[in-house]
């Protein structure tokens, strides 16, 4: 049987070293994640129906193109055919919008990452703690 110092010292040794080895990993995944999303521009777009009968946005692009992009299920219920609509645009290629604002890309992941980094970054303090107990 073990003493219950010993137990806290092996379940803060779990933690730690899950806490900061996954949390560094999400956090890292997060950060590059939003990077890649970063520096998207506005411009304004409209919900049209598509040939298939499908709900789509169409923008223009600074190239003078009309882009087009199928609508998804989560915005289907509160676009209407007509509607003016922010289409956020992919700057390394303008066929690429999206209505959803990218700004929150990895956002759940960088958060996830500071909260594990910080329960590890506890669990090696308190297992320095434990070490002069």
């Amino acid at each position: 049987m073990t003493d219950p110092i010993g137990a806290v010292s092996l379940i803060t040794e779990l933690f730690s070293w899950i806490g900061l080895a996954a949390g560094l990993v999400l956090l890292v995944v997060g950060l590059v994640r939003g990077a890649f999303f970063r520096g998207w521009r506005e411009t304004l777009g409209v919900v049209v129906v598509d040939s298939g009968g499908d709900l789509a946005y169409r923008w223009l692009g600074d190239d003078g193109m009309l882009y087009e992009a199928p609508s998804t299920e989560l915005d289907a219920p509160v676009l209407e055919p007509g509607d003016d609509v922010t289409v956020y645009v992919n700057p390394r290629d303008p066929a690429i919008g999206r209505i959803d604002d990218p700004k929150h890309e990895g956002r759940a992941l960088r958060t996830t990452g500071w909260i594990l980094l910080g329960l590890g970054a506890v669990a090696v303090v308190v297992q320095f703690v434990l070490l002069f107990v």
